[in-house]
Parts: structure tokens; sequence; C-alpha cells
């Protein structure tokens, strides 16, 4: 996710194009991050000290860390470290920036100020999105005092990046009592800790969340469109009740209520998450302790 979230600001603010953004979506998929550079984002090398020992590669047969140990760049715990993390996601999108040609690690930290400052994010939350853990990312997202929407958040975002975009990446989430004019799965979770989460979203959003999920090239949002959204939702659900089964809670999913034609929905405790998915936006709703009442 953090290659979304980072890769959109970065096409928003001018400082790349939708086809480089493109691009380096598929170069991460085929990037190993190089060990210089998360030296220098760590802030153990200078950039020029890791261009120093890359240097150095061509005449010792040697790796990175070898090196940098053996001229007194790194200790050996340093570079164990700097193993550790070539996986990173936040790294591997920055390798990918490197390898494109389009900016340097250093180029894109002070971005990534630019983005802490205009967000009014701090140090630690700056972190908590370059983990790239959805438990981490999501708080930032959600309005405050809104801890009891987290849990049923993060597993309809792990299962909507799992089963229709890796990409997905959200905007910020804000209450409402009405949500009006739109196409819309929804399902009320009855027992011990009730709740309704759905879906919802314009044609074209609507048309591909159903193709993608369903395995269907569907042209117009109709009933057969909106129950293969509505078996999104359930298998959302299906596998958050099943977490609150482990644990003794006992709750049961009604079937899914569509909205076809375009409706408005309402509730005393909506929250909205907007969803950015392959190029489209749906909405993430969810109402705790409530049943969504909709009007069509």
């Amino acid at each position: 996710m953090v290659s979304s979230i980072v890769g959109n600001y970065l096409l928003e603010n001018g400082l790349i194009t939708y086809e480089q953004l493109n691009d380096l979506m598929k170069e991460q998929r085929r990037t190993r991050v190089k060990l210089g550079l998360i030296a220098v984002a760590e802030g153990l090398l200078m950039p020029e000290e890791a261009e120093r020992i890359n240097n150095l590669q061509s005449v010792m047969d040697m790796r990175f860390g070898d090196i940098a140990v053996e001229k007194g760049y790194l200790t050996e715990w340093e570079v164990e470290g700097l193993l550790a993390k070539q996986g990173n996601a936040y790294l591997v999108f920055a390798q990918a920036l490197e390898n494109q040609q389009l900016m340097s690690i250093e180029q894109l930290e002070m971005y990534m100020m630019d983005f802490q400052r205009e967000h009014q994010l701090t140090i630690a939350d700056i972190e908590d999105i370059k983990s790239d853990d959805v438990d981490r990312i999501l708080p930032l997202y959600i309005p405050a005092n809104s801890d009891s929407y987290l849990n049923v958040a993060g597993t309809a975002l792990r299962t909507i990046m799992r089963c229709v975009d890796s990409d997905t990446y959200l905007d910020q989430a804000y209450r409402t009592k009405q949500y009006r004019e739109c196409h819309c799965a929804l399902q009320y979770v009855e027992g011990e800790y009730s709740y309704t989460c759905g879906i919802a979203g314009e044609d074209e959003a609507i048309l591909m969340v159903a193709s993608i999920f369903g395995k269907e090239e569907f042209q117009k949002v109709d009933r057969d469109a909106l129950d293969a959204v509505g078996e999104l939702v359930n298998c959302i659900n299906g596998l958050y009740t099943s977490s609150l089964s482990r644990g003794g809670v006992s709750s049961q999913l009604c079937p899914p209520e569509l909205l076809v034609e375009e409706g408005d929905i309402a509730s005393e405790n909506m929250m909205i998450i907007p969803l950015h998915i392959k190029g489209h936006k749906v909405d993430l709703i969810i109402a705790m302790d409530d049943r969504i009442q909709a009007r069509q």
C-alpha cells in the first residue's frame, strides 16, 4: 500500500507522470533493494560513500556489505540489520524510482517531509506508512475516537487487496449520517457484535469490482453485478466473524442487501472510507452497532 500512497502523492504533485507510475508499479515487482540505498536511507552512509563502495565492487570480488565492513564504513551488526530490510516495500519503491532514473532516495525523503507537513503527520506516523502494514496505516486515515471500526475496516482492506487489487490505497475516512445516490451492496451482521458493512460506488467502479471478484465481465450495473459485490462483502464479513467466533463471540450474517437503482442510505454511526482501486474510487461503508437503512 505504501507504494500506492507515495506514488499517487508524487503523481498529484506533478513529480511523475501517470505512465511513469504504472511503470514503477511493474518495476518494483521485480526489484531487489540494493544495500547501499538502504544504508543511505537509514543514515548509516552518505550517498558518496555508498557510491565509493559500489565502485570498489568492480575491482574487489566481494559483496557490498563485506566491503563496507572491511573498509570501516559499517559494522557487521549494521549490515545484518540492513539485510533484514531488503524486503521493505517503501525501500523497494525507492529502488524502483532509482532504477527508472526518476529520483534518488534523498529526493524521495525530501518529498516525504513535504507529505508529512501537508498531512500534519508525525515522524512516527510516517514510519507507520513506510511499514506497509495495514494495521499501522489504517488508524492514520480514521477519524478520532473510531477504534471500534478498525478491525472490520482492516479485514475489509486486506481482503480487497488480496481478492481485487493489491495496489489499493485509501483516502481520509469521514463520519456521516446519510450517503446519497449510490449503487451499493450492504450486509448486516447481528449478534453480540453487530454492525453493517458495504461497498458503494458509481457505475464504472462497481462494474470493475464486480468483474474482478466475480471473474465475469459485467456490462451494466444490474442485480448480477451487485450480487458479485455482495459476495465480496459477504467474504469480508465471513472472515471477520470467523475471527470473532474464535474469540467466543457469536454473530450471524444476514443476506446482503443490493441497491441496484441509485438510492440513499442512512445511519447514525456510518463511516465512509474512500478506496482507490485500479483508477476508480469506491467507498467502504461501515456502521457499528447499527443497521444501515436503504431507500431507493
